[in-house]
This record gives structure tokens, C-alpha cells and sequence, in this order.
């Protein structure tokens, strides 16, 4: 019996690259249906519109071309568009739902659980792309590579001679990773092969597993206290909220820098400012923002021995076929009637 898959890409995962990583599925009598959500719309508003739902839920906005699309469908497989329960009415024969995104905040998933239908996501699925942006950003600013760009491009041809004003080699810097799930590893893996001293703070790891992984287990002021940089690769959660603030700052090395790709929230960038400006530690690297886009007048646009990007350590045409790759190994295993992975719990 021939199975019914609906693919509804956005602007950020079109169907066209769903359909590359699950067209294979029809082999075993899968048939897809494409459609877009906010297809046409620019990547400014795509932001604002996917950023307001993560904070106000799926019911906020109007699902009514996915509605009518569902009837009939046995599976749907979505990266950001809204799943409200409405949605979820007129689904006759819908079993599973599958966000092809690390998360599935837009998806209401209690009212998936009372229907009896699961819930997938891709846990991990940029993995590989966040761990080499941060690895870049890292040496990107220990090196000075953007300062150097600059001085060049104004027209200076600035060397540096004095060995006391010279940057270190990699091998021979302690670097903090904070968080040690997927990117976390993926970053100390990469840094292993500098030769770079990797410690690692994770109060979720066991010490022995972080030790197996050639990194040193740490409490979190050792680390901050020890290394010469520190990255940070956790969620955001009411606990990690501000996780780096003034007192973190003041026990890093005046010679520290931050690097930052997992989520604004994760520092206070109130506090980040002042330590810059008072010489608490000597720069940063950030990918993330509490607000986004950064506002024009933001302090951190004045600061100096600071590398800011806008939020794309995850965007690379790999990582947005992984989300649809992870998702259709556990598609393979529901119609072959074996348990799914990737259920969002």
C-alpha cells in the first residue's frame, strides 16, 4: 500500500532539498507531495516571523494552505512551518509529524501526543557546520585575521616584530569548551588537531568519558581561571540563562577571549561590554545575540579585539540536507514497523 508523504519546505529548507535527501524513500512505495511555506519571503522577514512563533507558539499564525493540504496524508515532513492543533483537524489518516530541525517548538506536540501521532526532529543536524564555524572564529581571532584584513584594506601594512605582542601558536593555548554534546565534541576533535590543551566543563558528562575524549574534565571556574579561550556549546535553559556574566569575566585571563555560536542568551552582553572596555579579558568572537539582527548602535559594534557574525555558524547546504536525512532514517524504520529514534520526548 502506497504511503503518503507531504514535504513542506521555507525559504531556509525548500522542498526541493527535503525531497533530495528522502526521494530514495519511494523505492518503498512512498509518494511525496511538495508545497512552501513563506516561500517568497526574504530571509529578514522568514527571521522575524520564525523567531516570534519560537516565542508565541504555532497557533498564533495563519496554517490555512497547510491545513488544506493534509487531508490524506500520512506523514508530513517540515522544517519551520507552524503545526497548530487546527492543522492537526483536518489530518485523517496523519501518523507521524517530522521537524527537520534540532528542535520542534513549531509544533504543538501535546496535541500531536492526544491524537496518538509522533513527533520527530534532527537532533545534531548542523552539528558538523557549528563546530567548524566555532573552531574558525576561534583561530580566525586569536590570530587576528580580521584586524589584519582591515589594517590592510585602510592601507596599512602592519607587522609585528616584538615577540611579547605576537599571538601563540594553537599548540600551545589551553582552550575551554563548555558543553560537551554533539558540537562540543565535534570542536574539541577539530582542536585536538592543533595540539591545543582542550578542557571541558559539562556537568551532564561524566568526567571519564570527557578524559577518553583526550580533553580535561573541569569545574567551571577552573576552566574560566585556566584557559586562554573559551567556547561555549550548551542550551539555553532557565539555568544556563547568562551563564557568562561579570563574575565569569573577572576570573578569565586578561589575555582570554570568548567565542560564542550556540545562543545569545548564554551571556550577558552588558557585563561582555565592560569587560572589554576595562581589559578583563582581551576580545570575543560571536556568532549570536541576545537581540537579532544586532541593533546598528550596539556597544559591541564599538569594541575593540571583537569578530561579530550574524548567525550563520549552522548555515551550509550539508547541514540543511542532514535535518531531512536524520528524519528519513526514522521514517525508514516506521514503515518497516521498527521503533523510531529521533522522538521529541
Amino acid at each position: 500500500m502506497s504511503v503518503t508523504v507531504l514535504l513542506c519546505g521555507d525559504p531556509q529548507q525548500p522542498s526541493e532539498y527535503m525531497y533530495e535527501a528522502l526521494g530514495h524513500l519511494e523505492e518503498e512505495s512512498v509518494r511525496f507531495e511538495r508545497m512552501e511555506w513563506m516561500g517568497d519571503a526574504s530571509p529578514a522577514a522568514f527571521r522575524d516571523e520564525t523567531m516570534s512563533m519560537e516565542a508565541d507558539g504555532p497557533a498564533s499564525y495563519d496554517t490555512g494552505e497547510l491545513a488544506d493540504r493534509v487531508e490524506g496524508v500520512d506523514a508530513l515532513v517540515l522544517h519551520k512551518a507552524p503545526v497548530p492543533e487546527r492543522v492537526l483537524e483536518g489530518a485523517d489518516r496523519l501518523e507521524l509529524v517530522a521537524a527537520a530541525r534540532g528542535g520542534a517548538e513549531n509544533v504543538d506536540v501535546a496535541a500531536c501526543r492526544e491524537r496518538g501521532i509522533d513527533v520527530l526532529h534532527a537532533p545534531g543536524r548542523n552539528r558538523h557546520a557549528v563546530a567548524d564555524y566555532a573552531v574558525a572564529l576561534l583561530l580566525a581571532r586569536l590570530r587576528g585575521i580580521p584586524a589584519n584584513h582591515g589594517a590592510l584594506s585602510e592601507g596599512e601594512w602592519a607587522q609585528v616584530f616584538d615577540p611579547d605582542r605576537l599571538p601563540p601558536d594553537v599548540r600551545s593555548t589551553e582552550i575551554g569548551v563548555v558543553g560537551f554534546g554533539n558540537v562540543g565534541q565535534g570542536v574539541a576533535r577539530r582542536l585536538q588537531g592543533f595540539d591545543a590543551t582542550v578542557l571541558v566543563h559539562d556537568p551532564y558528562v561524566e568526567d571519564t568519558e570527557i578524559a577518553e575524549a583526550g580533553a580535561v574534565p573541569l569545574g567551571m571556574d577552573e576552566l574560566l581561571e585556566r584557559a586562554d579561550t573559551v567556547t561555549l556549546h550548551v542550551r539555553l535553559s532557565p539555568e544556563t540563562e547568562g551563564l557568562l556574566g561579570a563574575d565569569a569575566f573577572e576570573r578569565m585571563q586578561p589575555s582570554a577571549v570568548l567565542v560564542n555560536t550556540a545562543r545569545g542568551g548564554l551571556v550577558d552582553e552588558g557585563a561582555l561590554v565592560e569587560a572589554l572596555e576595562d581589559e578583563e579579558i582581551a576580545g570575543a568572537a560571536l556568532d549570536v545575540f541576545r537581540e537579532e539582527p544586532l541593533p546598528e548602535d550596539h556597544p559591541l559594534l564599538a569594541c575593540d579585539g571583537v569578530v561579530l557574525t550574524p548567525h550563520v555558524a549552522g548555515s551550509t547546504r550539508d547541514a540543511v540536507l542532514e535535518g531531512p536525512r536524520i528524519v528519513g532514517e526514522d521514517l525508514a524504520r516506521w514503515l518497516e514497523g521498527e521503533p523510531l529514534v529521533n522522538t521529541v520526548d
